[in-house]
């Protein structure tokens, strides 16, 4: 089932087709976007960057239902943010500040606007047949998520290396091509197999105007409490400021890094487009729809490609030790090899990342076998990775989860021991969505498996051999990302009693018993209370959130810097946030920064998304550092960008980034981590053997 706006977005695609745009220049859109939704001048406008007479800069304009920019005046485009747009590397332009463009002359005619002229005068004189590049107006709107259609009406086409014609639109900031299949369905007998790359003739023309469905997997808040059957769902969405229209003519020209994210959902379920929502950590704020992953704001501000991708959930992406999962991730890192450079992306400099389960993932990636991955990607961020409680499997545990899947599916004898190729067969004929509906009725959760080929230890021992990717690589969590995962049967009131009561559902008894010792680093009796939650359960909240999520990524990140990769690994906190529709209204989150809170602060789709507006000057600053340190991340392998107030440093220890109104160095919870190491162990992988 596609949600209304996928299938009104589909509707209006068919009516549009005749409005697709071939063209003979690149396009790059050119902003002032600075992230503010309060600043009424934020404004953009097409560059055609190949040289055009005037007569060709006007046809190639109305082609794309523009017309030459006019000469701006002192609001919007100006004469000096166009010419930082203009001249900058990382925007997709990189013109020489001496360079001439045809603009408006007035009356369908052209003026030659000089960049380095400090202000926006133009030469009418100039010789008609000359060729220069030029400015057209940009009239799309903004993307909004709250709507039941998208204005695909301003389309183009662009020609890939591998994957056909592709029909995209614009928006006010991006280029957009969603829901472009990269892989062969995985029904029938393709299920549990690795994906089978999809054959397109370079002359077939696709439409890339809506999201593709969602993959196979059962009802969550984040997919509207639906379950879900598609397994012909491998697709993935490009957002980018560029259309490389004229591949390989201009040798000069900047290429864009990509951004590369995984979506999370607990390997169970989620998706990269919309999805619907009425609640966030504030409340209720009716039927509404939310793109939190839309790139447009992205792209434009940090100056990069962003990929969003599909792939396998559930038992369809794991189910009999495959791998198929994460084999879908690297094929559509490998279309982005292929591809990408279409879309003004450079190959060479791909940033993957992702939240939550993304974030899981992208830890899976980091530690396959580098034969497979290397050449693929340069850095990587992991946001709210659960390090220890997704482990790496070992095929037995592997194969007996799925034995247990099997025997609930009636494919397999409940006396049964073994996972035989009889069951195999038998589950993979049984409906994708009873397959999603048993892991979830189950409660199983469904893990990378260390099969020898793509994967050979557990992530802590690969850091450890340097058997990994070594790449820059940032380890983000927020403060108190468990708070949203608490039991509901624990009130936010509760008193200390529910400590010691609640702690055995994540330690052992004798864990237990040396958590309850320490009260110190964790004084649940004494722990002040914070809007209207105890200070018992904040405290549980944090001290779950250290033991899965944060003293497992600065022990990586510190692994990292402290043997084979020094020097590249970071750590950082948030200790702000803006609360996520994904994780809807927690009791046990308000005032807190708890899961998925930080995803605004990435995408900047709080605007998008109509949703804590107008924001604050502070909000808009946050919004701006952490989308230049990503970026930065992905464009030099370094967060730290010019004009930054804090100098992050690599992490080795007692040293982690805390993001609040401003960034602080610090030596944030070491002693609870070190408790944690040393007391209670951290397990990254799960019958491994010693």
């Amino acid at each position: 089932m596609l949600p209304l706006v996928r299938l009104l977005a589909c509707v209006g695609s068919l009516a549009a087709l005749t409005h697709a745009q071939s063209l003979n220049t690149d396009v790059v859109i050119v902003s002032n976007n600075d992230l503010n939704p309060s600043n009424p001048n934020r404004a953009s406008a097409l560059l055609l960057k190949n040289p055009l007479t005037c007569a060709q800069a006007l046809e190639t304009c109305a082609q794309l239902q523009e017309s030459l920019l006019p000469a701006p005046t002192s609001t919007g485009l100006t004469a000096s943010n166009l010419s930082d747009a203009l001249t900058s590397d990382r925007r997709g332009a990189a013109l020489s500040p001496s360079q001439k463009l045809w603009i408006s002359g007035g009356s369908e005619s052209c003026s030659a606007f000089s960049i380095d002229a400090t202000t926006f005068d133009s030469d009418a004189s100039t010789d008609l047949s000359s060729r220069f590049p030029a400015l057209c107006t940009n009239s799309a709107p903004l993307t909004r998520s709250n709507v039941t259609a998208y204005d695909t009406t301003r389309q183009i086409q662009i020609s890939t290396s591998a994957a056909g014609i592709l029909q995209g639109f614009r928006d006010k900031f991006s280029f957009r091509f969603l829901g472009i299949k990269y892989a062969e369905s995985t029904a029938g007998e393709a299920r549990f197999q690795p994906p089978v790359p999809l054959q397109v003739s370079k002359d077939t023309v696709r439409s890339a105007l809506a999201y593709g469905p969602r993959c196979a997997q059962p009802p969550d808040a984040d997919n509207g409490h639906e379950a879900y059957s598609g397994e012909d769902c491998l697709s993935l969405n490009v957002y980018t400021p560029v259309v490389a229209v004229d591949q390989g003519q201009d040798i000069t020209a900047p290429k864009l890094p990509v951004m590369f994210f995984i979506h999370g959902g607990g390997l169970n379920t989620g998706d990269s487009g919309p999805f619907p929502f009425n609640m966030t950590t504030d409340g209720y704020v009716g039927n509404s729809i939310s793109n939190v992953y839309d790139g447009t704001n992205l792209v434009s501000y940090g100056g990069v490609v962003l990929v969003t991708i599909n792939y396998r959930l559930t038992g369809l992406g794991w189910f009999n030790a495959s791998n198929a999962a994460l084999k879908d991730n690297l094929l559509a890192l490998q279309w982005v090899q292929e591809n990408i450079e279409a879309f003004g992306g450079d190959p060479t400099k791909v940033l993957i990342f992702g939240e939550s389960a993304g974030g899981t993932m992208t830890r899976y990636l980091l530690g396959t076998n580098p034969k497979y991955t290397d050449g693929l990607f340069s850095a990587a961020v992991l946001e709210s990775d659960f390090g220890t409680s997704t482990p790496f499997f070992s095929p037995e545990l592997a194969l007996n989860t799925s034995l247990t899947v099997a025997k609930y599916l009636g494919c397999a004898s409940n006396a049964s021991t073994t996972l035989t190729e009889a069951d195999v067969d038998c589950v993979r004929n049984v409906p994708a969505e009873n397959l999603a509906l048993a892991s979830y009725n189950l409660g199983i959760s469904w893990d990378i498996v260390v099969d020898g080929d793509y994967v050979l230890n557990d992530i802590a021992a690969s850091i450890r051999d340097g058997a990994y990717a070594r790449v820059p690589t940032i380890w983000a969590s927020n403060e108190c990302e468990y708070c949203y995962f608490l039991p509901t049967t624990l009130a936010p009131d509760s008193p200390p009693s529910a400590y010691a009561e609640y702690l055995p559902l994540y330690f052992n008894s004798t864990q237990a018993q040396l958590v309850l010792e320490q009260t110190t680093l964790y004084p649940y009796a004494t722990a002040p209370s914070e809007d209207g939650i105890s200070g018992t359960v904040l405290t549980l909240g944090q001290l779950i959130t250290d033991y899965y999520v944060h003293c497992p990524s600065t022990y990586l990140a510190s692994l990292e810097s402290n043997t084979t990769n020094p020097g590249n690994a970071y750590k950082i906190l948030f200790g702000v946030g803006l609360g996520s529709p994904m994780t809807p209204n927690p009791a046990t989150c308000p005032g807190q920064v708890c899961h998925a809170d930080e995803l605004y602060w990435v995408f900047a789709t709080a605007e998008t998304d109509n949703l804590y507006q107008p924001l604050t000057d502070a909000q808009v600053a946050t919004t701006q550092d952490v989308i230049q340190r990503w970026t930065s991340l992905a464009w030099t392998g370094n967060p730290n960008y010019e004009g930054a107030l804090v100098e992050w440093p690599p992490y080795t220890g007692d040293n982690e980034l805390v993001v609040n109104t401003t960034v602080t160095v610090e030596p944030y919870k070491v002693a609870q981590c070190d408790f944690i190491t040393s007391q209670l162990g951290l397990v990254f992988g799960e019958g491994l053997g010693p």
